[in-house]
């Protein structure tokens, strides 16, 4: 167990060295166009969908040469008066999102 957590770790640190390369401003420029595009695509989905927070983030995900391919999202929000919650991935490269209501069971 301790030798997976310690792979775990290791295999982290050049994704943590790499996010913190970033400026600020392109992370807020980054975290601007995902949002206001997984926003269109949850209206596009559910035309009653109103998005009030981004209560969660996650980068790193589909590593390439040139750094990650996506950037996750959790949304919150209502939908027709119901509150409502949505992950959603936005491609970097191609500028889209897809993003999908969490149900809760």
């Amino acid at each position: 167990m301790r030798l997976l957590l310690a792979a775990l770790v290791l295999a982290a640190l050049p994704m943590q060295g790499a996010a913190q390369a970033a400026t600020r401003g392109a992370w807020e420029s980054l975290d601007s166009a995902a949002r206001k595009s997984c926003e269109r695509d949850i209206t596009r989905i559910a035309s009653k969908a109103r998005v009030s927070a981004v209560s969660g983030r996650v980068s790193g995900i589909g590593e390439t040469r040139d750094g990650d391919r996506f950037y996750g999202l959790l949304l919150t929000g209502r939908t027709a008066g119901y509150p409502s919650q949505w992950l959603c991935l936005y491609d970097k490269r191609a500028k889209t999102a897809a993003a999908r209501e969490i149900e809760k069971r």
